[in-house]
């Protein structure tokens, strides 16, 4: 038998067979360990897009007694459906003066949106959401400088993170 001594190593002279064959396993142990480890890089779960996302595109800035607001909103999700989800929306007050307690108010509105049937099982879509002058002035006898907060809970659970506006002005 005549085997090449590639590294010129005394133990190598001295018994080549052995030698050689623990050459041939490493190769073999690495050229596994690299496909062992392509396989599970290649079947890991991409979870970037699997959380709604959610981004305020435009909105109303100054509304007028008796007006509305509106934002207009933009979402995705791999593999999502907007058909379901449920919209939370908090308002946050800028206003020093404190509300009256004799005014019941809420800060928070939720609401279940329903998709346009055009695009049922889209990855993205554009909605509007209108909120009227009554339901988000508290009459404390001062224009309310507000802003919005925005956050879509799809129908797994999985939240988008929290968007907000910025300032708006309800005239009083």
């Amino acid at each position: 038998m005549n085997f090449k001594n590639q590294y010129n190593t005394k133990a190598f002279r001295e018994n080549p067979l052995i030698c050689n064959v623990q050459f041939t396993s490493m190769r073999s142990r690495f050229l596994f360990l690299s496909c062992v480890f392509l396989l599970i890089l290649g079947c890991s779960k991409d979870k970037f897009l699997t959380n709604p996302s959610l981004r305020v595109k435009s909105f109303t800035s100054i509304v007028p007694i008796g007006g509305d607001f509106n934002a207009v909103l933009e979402y995705s999700q791999k593999n999502g459906k907007i058909n379901g989800d449920s919209l939370t929306i908090i308002r946050h007050r800028y206003n020093q003066k404190p509300v009256p307690t004799n005014i019941q108010t809420t800060d928070t509105f939720a609401t279940i949106l329903n998709s346009d049937p055009a695009i049922p099982n889209s990855n993205s879509a554009e909605f509007s959401v209108t909120l009227a002058y009554n339901d988000i002035q508290i009459d404390n006898g001062e224009n309310d400088t507000i802003d919005f907060r925005f956050f879509l809970t799809d129908l797994s659970g999985r939240k988008s993170d929290t968007v907000s506006t910025g300032q708006i002005v309800l005239l009083h």
